[in-house]
């Protein structure tokens, strides 16, 4: 019963862990600098809820390089050997942006080795005018297949460990509580939608210690409205490091957060 609910659960797991590491808006979201784009490797415990148990199930860790035409962010994540008896992952991604204020992504790759199964996706970013592409290659070694997608779409697309690093850069003081920011991401072979709302400043106890944070809800769905997840909360320090420090959300069984335990 344990490994079916852990299955069940692994797609949402990665999730929240993404979201960790987990535009066109008005003007002056912005800050004026770069904050949350400095070189960086942070770690992260996952901890996983089941009922009254709360499990370290996976560590994470997330690496930001900076040269001199882009940035380049790798976060890897990994079950405990416990875990690895149930169901194993071992998981990367990577994502290279340019050096401009819209960090706009250039290239994205996902790959995947859960449970012996592996999977890569890459996505190949282009820009013509106001609307971006991405030329999406889906590797299922498992079936022998490689699958190619072209989608365009209006405005900037970004992906799941991009988009965050755009939220670090945010110019919070110039937001209003509740204000929400959407945006859009290539996610396997489609389109997500990504709806970020912003509810001030809170300070997060952990670690033993006190954080001064930005507070955030993430929502996403599809195409027809359709929610894709649960909600999923996220607190970064007010810092001009923009740590993530906590992400936390609901799953189909329980819940999961994961937590920043140092640089």
């Amino acid at each position: 019963m344990l490994r079916h609910r852990y299955m069940k659960n692994t797609g949402s797991l990665r999730r929240i862990t993404f979201g960790i590491l987990f535009w066109s808006m008005a003007n002056g979201i912005y800050a004026q600098t770069t904050p949350g784009m400095q070189p960086e490797w942070l770690s992260y415990d996952v901890i996983y809820q089941l009922g009254f148990l709360w499990k370290r199930a996976a560590t994470a860790t997330l690496q930001l390089t900076e040269y001199p035409d882009k940035y380049t962010s790798v976060l890897k994540a990994r079950t405990l050997p416990f875990a690895d008896n149930i169901f194993k992952v071992r998981d990367t991604l990577v994502s290279d942006m340019q050096r401009n204020k819209e960090l706009l992504p250039i290239y994205y790759a996902k790959l995947a080795d859960e449970n012996g199964t592996y999977r890569k996706d890459e996505v190949n970013y282009t820009y013509d005018g106001n609307s971006t592409t991405g030329n999406i290659r889906l590797y299922r070694p498992k079936r022998n297949a490689i699958e190619d997608y072209t989608l365009t779409e209006p405005g900037i697309v970004y992906d799941m460990l991009s988009i965050f690093y755009v939220i670090r850069t945010f110019d919070f003081r110039a937001m209003e509580m509740y204000q929400i920011y959407n945006t859009k991401i290539f996610s396997g072979k489609n389109l997500e939608y990504l709806e970020i709302e912003y509810l001030g400043q809170e300070i997060l106890k952990q670690n033993k210690k006190e954080y001064s944070t930005y507070k955030l809800h993430f929502r996403f769905y599809d195409r027809t409205g359709k929610k894709t997840s649960d909600k999923i909360s996220a607190w970064i320090s007010t810092d001009n490091k923009r740590i993530p420090l906590k992400v936390e959300g609901k799953l189909p069984l329980g819940s999961m957060k994961a937590v920043y335990t140092g640089e």
